[in-house]
């Protein structure tokens, strides 16, 4: 019996001298081994580890900014971490590093501190205007690097169910480092808006809240044509009565072709322009006073016309007045480039600046094109009756502008392009630079 307690005894002292070397992890990391650099919303911890083959990790312990244990843990194979869980800036944070061998045994603490930099959802109320924008307002920001979280855009309006004022929702984004514009349109038209923007971190927490009050906005109208004159500096519009061809038709509130219905082949109802229009003033507007301008429409007809005379030909010698015009064809007199101008001196061509541009590829198929409905490319479009052409939908080129707060008298509108059918064939190269479309219309800050 005594030589069995011996044992146990001899036993007991052995695995305690074993535990006591566990406990005794004695390798620690130098100061000099540690640095951070402050980033948005923490700090990266650099580090180099002891050369030993038993450590496997390196711990970082320290509390974030809500106060809650945060462990960080980084490889051996590798040499940097990111300590996370800050929203505005904090310098002195304390942590505590250890390593950590393969036994899972940490060695004595290296206490230490570093500094952190305004995360995303701080940062991003740094260089945040909100500013009048167009039926609404507008949101500008720069982000630095490395930022990140959530934004919730709201404005104050009424509750669609219960037509009490409240604060609703327009649109949460994900904020990404860089600089940025967004608009927000709103249903609920008013003079001035309240604007409310709320941020988060991906942890849930809300950040940040700021209110901006009394924003304007700058609601649009379509301006009507009584309130400008149309110029023509380089005699480009065709104005033939019998025809039917008029710069008049632009301004009819025609949008879809109804005045081109039931036509025959060398009668039109629209507006044809040319030859040589290319990169000339097509036709120049006079609002007669400065407005802010938002927007301008190009509206093709669409298919309400069902022919066009063809060029003189073999076939038919005598196609009328205006076969070597459309040769049988209306889509490559359409535009597909174009740019618009503003001025308050018309006469001086250096106070012109573009204002909008809009571009497609002059060969893009036809389904992609913005007139992928007009007369003559296929017959699924082809519209029969005055009510299908009321219930048909127009189709544009919508060229908005922004709201700088700028206001201008005139306009000027450039066609750079009309488009083709597809590459190679001569036929639809409008050689001669005629252009049509069938309505224009000018929206500017309503009165």
């Amino acid at each position: 019996m005594k030589k069995l307690i011996y044992i146990l005894l001899t036993l007991s002292i052995f695995y305690g001298c074993q535990e006591d070397k566990e406990v005794g992890f004695d390798i620690t990391i130098p100061q000099e081994n540690i640095s951070f650099q402050p980033t948005a919303g923490g700090a990266i911890m650099r580090y180099r580890l002891p050369a030993d083959p038993d450590i496997l990790s390196i711990r970082v312990r320290y509390q974030d900014a809500f106060g809650k244990e945060i462990l960080r843990t980084g490889s051996y194979a590798c040499d940097s971490l990111f300590l996370v869980g800050f929203n505005e800036a904090r310098q002195g944070v304390l942590a505590s590093i250890t390593l950590c061998n393969r036994n899972n045994v940490e060695s004595a603490p290296l206490e230490i501190a570093f500094d952190t930099k305004d995360s995303g959802p701080v940062a991003f109320f740094e260089q945040l205007e909100v500013k009048p924008s167009w039926n609404g307002f507008m949101l500008t920001y720069d982000v630095p690097q490395n930022a990140n979280g959530m934004a919730h855009v709201f404005y104050i309006g009424k509750d669609p169910k219960t037509q009490e004022p409240d604060t609703l929702l327009i649109n949460s984004f994900q904020i990404t480092a860089g600089a940025d514009t967004l608009a927000f349109p709103l249903e609920q038209s008013a003079a001035m808006n309240t604007v409310v923007i709320r941020t988060e971190d991906f942890r849930g927490y809300m950040v940040k809240q700021q209110v901006w009050e009394n924003i304007e906005a700058y609601n649009t109208a379509l301006l009507s044509p009584s309130k400008f004159d149309f110029l023509d500096p380089e005699g480009l519009a065709i104005e033939d009565a019998e025809a039917k061809l008029s710069k008049s038709y632009l301004f009819d509130g025609d949008t879809k072709g109804e005045t081109s219905f039931g036509t025959d082949k060398n009668t039109y109802g629209t507006y044809l322009a040319g030859p040589d229009c290319f990169g000339k003033p097509l036709f120049i507007l006079d609002l007669q006073e400065d407005k802010l301008i938002s927007e301008v429409r190009l509206y093709s007809m669409l298919y309400t016309k069902k022919s066009f005379p063809s060029a003189p030909s073999a076939w038919d010698p005598n196609p009328g007045k205006y076969g070597y015009v459309w040769a049988g064809r209306i889509f490559n007199k359409l535009p597909c480039n174009v740019t618009i101008y503003a001025s308050n001196n018309k006469d001086d061509e250096n106070s012109w600046k573009e204002l909008g541009h809009f571009e497609q590829y002059r060969e893009l198929v036809n389904n992609l094109r913005w007139c992928s409905k007009c007369p003559l490319l296929n017959t699924v479009d082809e519209l029969n009756s005055l009510e299908e052409i009321k219930a048909a939908k127009p189709q544009y080129i919508s060229i908005p502008f922004a709201a700088t707060g700028s206001s201008y008298r005139f306009i000027k509108v450039v066609i750079n392009d009309t488009f083709g059918l597809f590459s190679g064939w001569a036929g639809d190269i409008n050689a001669s630079q005629y252009v049509t479309f069938h309505e224009f219309e000018v929206y500017t800050k309503k009165d």
